[in-house]
């Protein structure tokens, strides 16, 4: 749900991310990609695949799971940004069984 007037999508990262999705119309405005956490909480950083400098706490936006569950050094996350690059979503850890 938006707030009237702000245009900014409110609520968990999960409800911003399906807001972000349903007002752009298409998944071409929203990236999927991996990254690694390069640095532990509680000022987690964050080196996505496609980038050569890590993003910090104050730039990403967590999914409450993923809080719940601490993340490490080393660990690979989901990280979902939109097309601006100016909005970076954290949504889980991703591991290989």
């Amino acid at each position: 749900m938006t707030s009237k007037g702000s245009g900014k999508p409110q609520g968990n990262p999960y409800s911003q991310f399906v807001q972000l999705m349903r007002k752009h119309g298409r998944n071409q405005d929203i990236d999927i990609e991996l990254g690694t956490v390069t640095a532990p909480p509680p000022e987690v950083a964050i080196r996505l695949d496609s980038l050569g400098f890590d993003l910090y706490t104050s730039e990403l936006i967590f999914a409450s799971k993923v809080v719940d569950s601490p993340l490490q050094v080393n660990d690979r996350v989901i990280v979902a940004s939109n097309e601006a690059q100016t909005l970076y979503f954290v949504l889980d850890k991703a591991v290989r069984y």
